[in-house]
């Protein structure tokens, strides 16, 4: 299931981690190694606007109905300049200028009379100097991130916008584990390696959020984090048999798996919870204002340079390894983790095609979780950081662009299957029917909300009931009241399949309660929620 993505761990957030938390500041986050950590807990409350985000668009779905938009004027007198690294989420770029400098051979000279230098920078603190002061136009982000800096940006007085979306994250990040440990919630009482303020960190509280996990269990597992400096360290240390699991991205991820052999598996990655971590292209203010022509040029040979990677990947890859120094194998094998995204992803995830922007609820969300563990205290809006317009000036060119979506076939349960969320939900039914009552409808958006964010799963719904009537009667009516929450949540979310569904009634038979007392009973009277990987 999980795509090997050689250099990833390197490439993405390589350098003083710490650092790049606190914008060199690191006497204000806690030394690598340590559990202390602010006293506020992530609850899923604090995930909720992301829970609600149009995270997994309906298979199909085209950019048809996006406003046209102008920029107006301005061109660059210069190259423009973009602070990337060592990574091949930035090979629509870099295949279209033909390498890193300006040149003569580059698509954006001669298609788009524009000059184009990708600059190297590896320590993300560096980078968002670089920006702050003007050495560079644009830089990479991912989206959980650009809300941090965002913040800190602010206090500078300096202003930018998230122009384009470069790609989700698909098996790049991920969550290491001794192969005893099956599920999020098994993770209760373990021991676990994670850096700081990453995209990783975000990950699992995401993740822990979306489990069946108390509160109080939640709490218990954030406060027991073993604190390390990078992502390669948090794979050291389950390497080194010092912890049970490590929150980490690729190598180090299968690295890790390697290294501990058959005690190990990768728990869960962004393989499956495939609309959590984005990558992000960010422009200073100043040239949006000067420069808008130049900023829409960039743009256009962005998405042009997707198109070129899918029409000759073999070319186009070399000249990727050639620019950053790697072979096309590691080059392939970095673009496996990850889904570029064309137009028609851009326009869902921005919000342009109609519905919500998935862009604001992860920027958002993200802000309230970094202000909570106490990282960014200036108030950013995603929608004050964030332009548009250059994407939708190219509206006219995509029209019939779909969104493009691995498709689950239809898959009957397994004793093969494996669990790695397990919810417990209490759902309200009208007696002896299968008519769900409207109190329940908040548990079950919910519960679609979660779906939309493990895009590359299955959701298997069982149905229990207590022991009262028939055994028979009993039997059937958990099924249909299963099938009714496949129903309605198909129903209320078009973007979910009805072949990811698996629904079974167990009738009176798995009680977790005594049935001699109404208390109970109503235990028993419950709808249990798995998310099953879709491969093993």
């Amino acid at each position: 299931m999980l795509a090997v993505l050689a250099y990833v761990g390197y490439a993405r957030f390589s350098g003083r981690v710490r650092d790049w938390a606190t914008e060199g500041r690191s006497s204000e986050a806690p030394a690598a190694g340590s559990a202390t950590r602010p006293a506020d807990s992530v609850s899923k409350g604090d995930f909720e606007a992301l829970g609600r985000a149009p995270a997994d668009p309906a298979r199909n779905a085209t950019a048809a109905g996006v406003t046209v938009a102008t920029v107006g004027g301005g061109r660059l007198a210069r190259p423009l300049v973009v602070g990337i690294n060592t990574w091949a989420g930035h090979a629509p770029g870099i295949v279209f200028n033909r390498g890193l400098e300006p040149s003569e051979r580059s698509l954006y000279s001669k298609q788009l009379g524009l000059a184009v230098k990708f600059v190297l920078l590896e320590d993300p603190a560096a980078k968002l100097a670089a920006f702050k002061k003007g050495d560079i136009d644009l830089m990479w982000d991912t989206v959980d991130n650009w809300a941090r800096e965002a913040s800190l940006l602010s206090e500078s007085g300096v202003a930018a916008k998230s122009i384009i979306l470069q790609d989700w994250s698909r098996g790049g990040d991920g969550i290491v584990a001794l192969s005893s440990i099956k599920s999020v919630e098994d993770l209760r009482g373990k021991t676990i390696a994670c850096t700081q303020f990453t995209p990783s960190h975000f990950l699992l509280l995401f993740l822990l959020s979306q489990s069946g996990l108390s509160g109080e269990e939640r709490a218990a597992i954030e406060k027991g984090l073993v604190f390390t400096q990078d992502a390669p360290a948090a794979a050291a240390m389950f390497k080194a048999k010092r912890v049970e699991a490590a929150v980490t991205w690729e190598p180090d991820l299968s690295g890790a798996v390697a290294a501990r052999g058959g005690e190990a598996h990768v728990l869960i990655s962004t393989a499956a919870a495939t609309h959590v971590i984005a990558d992000t292209l960010v422009a200073r203010q100043e040239l949006i204002d000067q420069a808008p022509t130049s900023l829409q040029a960039f743009v256009q040979g962005w998405l042009q340079g997707i198109e070129l990677l899918r029409e000759d990947p073999t070319s186009s890859q070399l000249i990727v390894g050639e620019a950053l120094k790697l072979d096309a194998e590691t080059v392939s094998g970095m673009l496996s983790g990850l889904k570029l995204t064309p137009y028609a992803d851009n326009a869902a995830f921005y919000g342009l095609s109609g519905g919500r922007s998935h862009f604001a609820t992860l920027f958002d969300t993200a802000f309230i979780i970094w202000r909570k563990k106490g990282l960014v205290t200036r108030p950013v809006d995603a929608k004050d950081w964030v332009d548009t317009r250059f994407l939708q000036s190219l509206a006219p060119r995509y029209t019939g662009q779909q969104v493009v979506e691995p498709k689950l076939a239809a898959k009957a349960p397994s004793l093969k299957d494996r669990a790695i969320i397990n919810k417990t939900i209490q759902i309200h039914f009208t007696p002896g029917s299968d008519t769900i009552m409207e109190g329940s409808n908040f548990v079950l958006d919910a519960l679609g909300e979660t779906m939309v964010a493990f895009g590359n799963t299955y959701l298997r719904v069982e149905g229990n009931t207590d022991a009262t009537g028939g055994a028979a009667v009993n039997l059937t009516l958990s099924q249909r009241r299963a099938v009714a929450v496949r129903n309605y949540l198909v129903r209320e979310f078009p973007s979910l399949q009805a072949a990811r569904f698996q629904t079974i009634g167990h009738g009176e038979n798995q009680p977790v309660a005594s049935n001699e007392t109404e208390a109970g009973r109503q235990l028993n009277r419950r709808t249990d929620i798995k998310v099953i990987l879709a491969a093993p």
